[in-house]
């Protein structure tokens, strides 16, 4: 039942434009070139990435655009699927993993860019390679956790879903998306590290640049903060569940 509904909800998505799949590639394809002609060659990407920098984009801007896809429609799930809640047998938070699912097969379509950045610059990544996927499990976990806060939130705090959006565009910033870890100064490595992303683009960026690597004590923060995040979000939604069912 839930292949299903996702099926359908990419399917609703990509017929409803001319283009289809395509645009699932073109959006982030489209934002890595803009950022890259802003960083690389306007402003010089030295003080900002690594080499080549069209390459360092496109591993970190995917994952982010799945990323900020999933969160952002977990502000809306409870009004965009009351009805069907209500007279659903599925459990409620499938609802929540339906949402994710479908950012994040997006996501896995969209891969192909990494390959057109490869085909373009030439530069193969290492053994480090293999944590790539590991880097899209703890992502998943990661936005679970948090998809159910927010979700689960909403029904208290309306508001959430407006503050969500301008978290979100601080989040862009102050992630290494456009730049490197190794550009973030020495004292503030370690506050950098309690922003889950950091570790989380370290694992996909890793098989090209081992450099990109936050170290252990990073890493135990960073993707301990996933697990925190993960176990908070599941406890707060059983906490509200009833309440939600009530409210939709």
């Amino acid at each position: 039942m839930l292949r299903m509904l996702v099926l359908r909800d990419l399917q609703k998505k990509y017929t409803r434009f001319r283009l289809g799949y395509l645009w699932t590639l073109l959006e982030p394809l489209g934002m890595a070139v803009v950022l890259w002609l802003v960083f690389s060659v306007l402003l010089g990407a030295r003080g900002f990435g690594l080499d080549p920098y069209p390459l360092f984009l496109a591993v970190a801007i995917l994952p982010w655009w799945w990323f900020s896809k999933g969160i952002g429609a977990s502000t809306r799930i409870w009004r965009k699927t009351g009805a069907q809640l209500r007279i659903s047998t599925l459990p409620t938070q499938l609802w929540v993993v339906r949402a994710l699912l479908v950012s994040m097969i997006e996501f896995l379509l969209s891969l192909p860019v990494i390959l057109i950045a490869i085909a373009f610059t030439g530069f193969l990544p290492g053994p480090w390679i293999v944590l790539f996927p590991v880097g899209i499990v703890v992502q998943f976990l990661l936005m679970y956790g948090l998809a159910l806060l927010i979700a689960s939130g909403s029904i208290v705090f309306p508001d959430i879903g407006r503050m969500v959006r301008i978290v979100l565009r601080a989040m862009f910033y102050l992630s290494p998306i456009l730049y490197s870890v190794s550009n973030i100064p020495a004292g503030a490595q370690f506050i950098a590290a309690f922003n889950p992303l950091v570790g989380v683009l370290g694992l996909y960026r890793i098989g090209w640049w081992p450099e990109e690597a936050i170290g252990a004590i990073g890493y135990s923060i960073s993707l301990g903060l996933c697990l925190i995040i993960f176990v908070a979000g599941v406890l707060t939604f059983r906490r509200l569940e009833n309440r939600i069912l009530k409210e939709v």
